[in-house]
């Protein structure tokens, strides 16, 4: 008898703590037509995200953690990927290397890498279906997978917030993927200075939670039109 009761006390209270838990987070309803998108690295800068969307972004801007993720630079695409816009097809990527313009082939930018116990942290955006699409032609070679259970400060209702992962064929191997890689210089500057205008503390963040940049494959990065 004593055993279960003591089994009862114990549920009573584990359920207690997991109450107490969610409700210290906030919950935030979802517009109708809507989703939530997490910007880990580019979409980071409003004005980087404003450009995706082709006009002034005026909803919500939320500073979040990523739960069970982190960042990691091995995101891989071909300068010749049809990802690209016919626009950007027409240029060749040349790298400077003491003072040589060097032609290169692929280019790395970040990625979210599954890592169980550990949080990131990310932009939250709110956006339309058409947003979506902007973006979803942006990041192409990501798949979009819903996260909406793994943000730290919120609970969600109305809708679902998605990140972008890297589908299997576009994250980086030094063994496999052909040609030479870069990592440009401007990708690079673009997202660390977006986490310098939201604040110390979050390039802080940044940097804790973002695997180890290779600064061999790091160059600035020139685009010539050949086409």
């Amino acid at each position: 008898m004593k055993i279960k009761n003591l089994l009862f006390y114990f549920t009573c209270l584990i359920l207690l703590v997991g109450c107490e838990k969610s409700s210290n987070k906030q919950t935030i309803v979802i517009e109708k037509g809507k989703v939530g998108m997490i910007g880990f690295g580019s979409l980071m800068s409003l004005h980087r995200a404003e450009k995706v969307f082709k006009h002034t972004y005026t909803d919500s801007i939320y500073l979040v953690h990523l739960e069970d993720f982190q960042r990691s630079w091995d995101f891989v695409a071909s300068n010749n990927d049809k990802g690209y816009t016919t626009e950007e097809l027409n240029n060749d990527g040349y790298y400077i290397r003491d003072k040589d313009t060097l032609l290169f082939d692929n280019c790395i930018y970040l990625n979210i890498t599954a890592k169980k116990g550990t949080a990131m942290n990310a932009a939250l955006y709110m956006v339309t279906a058409q947003e979506i699409k902007d973006m979803d032609l942006y990041e192409f070679g990501y798949e979009r997978i819903d996260v909406t259970e793994k943000i730290t400060e919120y609970n969600f209702e109305g809708g679902k917030v998605y990140a972008y992962k890297a589908t299997p064929e576009y994250v980086y191997d030094s063994e496999k993927t052909k040609g030479i890689t870069v990592i440009p210089q401007d990708y690079v500057n673009l997202v660390t200075n977006a986490c310098d205008s939201i604040g110390l503390n979050f390039r802080k963040e940044y940097d804790a939670t973002t695997s180890p940049l290779n600064l061999e494959l790091v160059a600035p990065v020139i685009w010539k039109k050949v086409r």
